[in-house]
């Protein structure tokens, strides 16, 4: 059973060095209609959530998993206050993809990422990215800003990071780099970031002066979706 796309989950996965899922408890945020969800599920996951902002049925998870007969839990929610849907629940693998670049606020997102992760867990961090459009300065921690819908005539599109600030982005937010892959290989326009989960306060706030921040106020948030 295929849904329609233009990626293919199976490519973006062989992007991530995937470790054993036997025992692994893994989530999915920003599932969509799950298709990572249930491929994780079928490779073995022990337990799969799977989270999104909209009602299970509204873009095809819940009909998806009823024909599968999956077990994988789907739970409304935001990633900009995840512990309010989740608790406590910590994970082994938290695969971030897709939609990082459509956060207006990308950095408080990492931060509540590795909230969720466990001691030694690890993060899939997937994101547009504009080493190609912006030339000579790719090499630079730079993110560029769409104030309205330049990237892709999408005006959910605010932040393209380059591949070196993604990179910088995680680590700042305690999320440790060990492997980075991009594509198409020729002039890449995406990339991955697998991240460890490092120990102790993450460096921003060894560094900095500013406070943690736990999650948005419910009303810069749609309803339903904290």
């Amino acid at each position: 059973m295929f849904t329609p796309g233009p990626s293919l989950v199976e490519v973006i996965l062989g992007k991530a060095s995937l470790p054993a899922l036997e025992s692994a408890s893994v989530l999915d945020i920003g599932t969509f209609n799950g298709g990572l969800a249930f491929i994780l599920e079928r490779l073995g996951a022990a337990r799969v959530v799977a989270l999104d902002n909209c009602p299970a049925q509204t873009l095809g998870f819940a009909q998806v998993k009823e024909f599968l007969g999956s077990n994988v839990e789907y739970v409304r929610g935001s990633v900009y206050d995840l512990r309010s849907a989740l608790g406590d629940q910590k994970f082994d693998l938290v695969f971030y993809w897709g939609l990082i670049y459509h956060l207006r606020n990308p950095l408080l997102s990492l931060d509540n990422v590795r909230a969720v992760l466990s001691e030694s867990g690890t993060a899939y961090v997937e994101s547009h990215i504009s080493d190609g459009e912006l030339g000579d300065r790719a090499s630079l921690p730079v993110a560029r800003f769409y104030r309205r819908n330049e990237l892709a005539n999408d005006n959910t599109n605010w932040f393209a990071p380059t591949v070196a600030c993604l990179e910088d982005w995680c680590a700042s937010s305690g999320l440790r780099p060990v492997g980075t892959a991009t594509w198409p290989e020729l002039e890449p326009t995406r990339a991955m970031v697998t991240a460890e989960r490092t120990p102790g306060e993450p460096e921003f706030v060894e560094i900095s002066y500013e406070v943690p921040i736990r999650g948005v106020p419910t009303d810069l948030v749609p309803d339903g979706t904290t």
